[in-house]
């Protein structure tokens, strides 16, 4: 153990004696561990946020809709719901458009989404006022809505707009008299809108790069439009399906398909289409560790080039410290101790860069995330720095100058004392 030490001491004492030299020596490894550590620390946060975000969409649900001329019976479903004890009910997936006045005594574009009162859990914004509609009002045909805030500001001109009467429009002319019951918190898309709308009516302008305008939308029970519109009941072109899990969205999304041609004679026809968003998000999630993976493959081949630069500089070495080598020989060192005190000193240095490279690249990851909640302020990722991951890296560091400094060590050590004092 205390021959092991002197080699350490002996290494550092190396080290600091050519400063210069083993920083350069060291920087290819730093560059290579800090652009590991830096991206998958990058790549592992935001792939647990977009996980995050995505995860918060997944509801215990899945959609099918008709392609064809061929609707969806109610009674088709109905049966599907009694045959399947996972599936805990559906209901119809129906929007119209038209227009709704505002405050402003102009109108703005509206879309009626309606549907059951289970049809209003496949929206993950929270309500921030009043309540959703119920199964009293939804079997009453009751007039009421629930919009969110972006929506309330553009037609009364504030965020609570509990009470107030949404005048809504058809097409056609027919006019829909609706009640505010509640209000929803708005999309992130829909937050950057609200700072163009001013509370004293002037318009400002603003410009930014931003996804499409999703329109204002209010949510109503579907008993509104089959009673108000005349609207067929019987069958839908789309409906949502309940299960009682999430994990069980993608197995019943297949039953129910299947289940559905089979009661409608058209297996093999591809009249109905089915889609639910666990399948789309493994693929996401699948996507981004590739990418990740990727690029940790590119910056890996800065480690190699990191441990050719260790080789290298440890043969200069060698080769400047011939007449100490044969000295030490002289005086009784073996073969061993040689090779292990040039061993230690390559694996010293590349222990040291992967330390810094360490601390560069956590300190890179943590910035990199910081811009982009700057550029992006709904981008809330943080970097994903495991500490076992930390050990191996440093290990790995290590190993690297150990891999790469052995054919210098050997070279060193296999140096026969005549040889080497004669060396100039």
């Amino acid at each position: 153990m205390g021959k092991f030490l002197e080699y350490w001491k002996m290494a550092y004492f190396n080290i600091r004696m050519n400063k210069v030299r083993s920083f350069l020596t060291m920087l290819g490894i730093i560059i290579g561990i800090s652009s590991v550590v830096g991206i998958l620390s990058i790549g592992n946060g935001f792939s647990n946020w977009v996980s995050g975000s995505l995860n918060g969409l997944v509801g215990s649900y899945f959609n099918i809709y008709a392609t064809g001329e061929d609707k969806i019976p109610r009674s088709v479903m109905d049966s599907l719901v009694e045959k399947y004890p996972q599936i805990t009910g559906y209901s119809e997936d129906i929007g119209i458009s038209g227009v709704a006045e505002t405050f402003r005594k102009g109108e703005e574009d509206i879309t009626l989404n309606a549907g059951t009162p289970d049809r209003q859990q496949t929206n993950q914004n929270e309500i921030v006022y009043g309540r959703l509609y119920d199964q009293k009002d939804f079997e009453e045909g009751a007039h009421v809505c629930v919009i969110d805030t972006y929506a309330s500001k553009k037609l009364f001109g504030r965020e609570d707009a509990v009470g107030e009467i949404l005048q809504f429009h058809t097409r056609g002319g027919k006019e829909i008299p609706l009640k505010v019951i509640g209000i929803r918190e708005s999309t992130q898309t829909d937050k950057k809108q609200e700072d163009n709308i001013a509370d004293d009516g002037e318009d400002t302008t603003v410009i930014v790069i931003q996804f499409e305008d999703p329109g204002l939308k209010a949510e109503i029970p579907s008993t509104v439009l089959y009673n108000d519109f005349g609207l067929e009941s019987d069958s839908f072109w789309g409906v949502f399906v309940f299960v009682d899990e999430p994990s069980h969205a993608v197995e019943m999304s297949e039953k129910g398909r299947r289940y559905i041609e089979a009661a409608t004679n058209t297996r093999g026809e591809d009249k109905f289409f089915v889609f639910e968003l666990s399948s789309s998000i493994s693929s996401i999630k699948s996507v981004l560790g590739g990418i990740t993976a990727f690029v940790m493959l590119v910056a890996g081949i800065s480690l190699f080039v990191g441990g050719v630069g260790v080789m290298n500089i440890m043969l200069v070495s060698v080769t400047e410290r011939t007449r100490e080598i044969g000295i030490r020989k002289s005086l009784g060192a073996r073969t061993s101790s040689i090779l292990w005190q040039f061993l230690i000193e390559a694996g010293m240095i590349s222990l040291m860069g992967g330390i810094i490279g360490i601390l560069l690249g956590y300190a890179f990851s943590g910035l990199a995330c910081i811009i982009a909640h700057l550029v992006k302020n709904t981008i809330t990722m943080t970097p994903d720095f495991n500490p076992l991951f930390i050990l191996g890296t440093a290990a790995f560091s290590m190993a690297i100058g150990i891999v790469f400094g052995l054919h210098p060590a050997r070279k060193a050590a296999k140096m026969t004392p005549i040889d080497a004092l004669r060396h100039r």
